[in-house]
């Protein structure tokens, strides 16, 4: 393989892919950029855990504001339940966070294993 086909390779590895999201409890359906920790657009971001990660599309282009760092200018979507895998948004009546994502459903079936002062936000939050 010579030099221009590599670049070429990599050019074509670096353009937008579209990734789908599906919230399984709301319905929420939409394109996202990344999924994963570590967003490219947003280099000084790690994320707990792996998300769908979109451009945040009301903003404008990170270049056109050099001022305001690229880490805000993305929108975190949701992410796949940490026991049930299901993926869900961040919206607070599909999803808990507590060192890693719930969805609603294993919230409640198994709100007697989390600790005792998240319980009542977890019954709170869902009520």
């Amino acid at each position: 393989m010579d030099i221009a086909s590599e670049k070429a390779g990599t050019t074509t590895e670096t353009q937008h892919t579209s990734i789908s999201f599906h919230c399984e409890l709301c319905g929420l359906n939409e394109s996202c950029d990344y999924r994963g920790r570590r967003p490219p657009f947003a280099s000084k971001i790690e994320l707990p855990e792996e998300c769908y990660v979109m451009r945040d599309p009301f903003a404008p282009p990170p270049q056109a504001v050099p001022d305001k760092p690229s880490s805000e200018h993305y929108l975190l979507l949701g992410a796949d339940c940490n026991l049930c895998r299901r993926a869900v948004c961040k919206a607070s009546e599909c999803s808990f966070f507590y060192g890693a994502t719930f969805c609603r459903r294993c919230c409640m079936e198994r709100v007697q294993e989390f600790p005792l002062e998240v319980r009542s936000k977890i019954k709170k939050q869902f009520a």
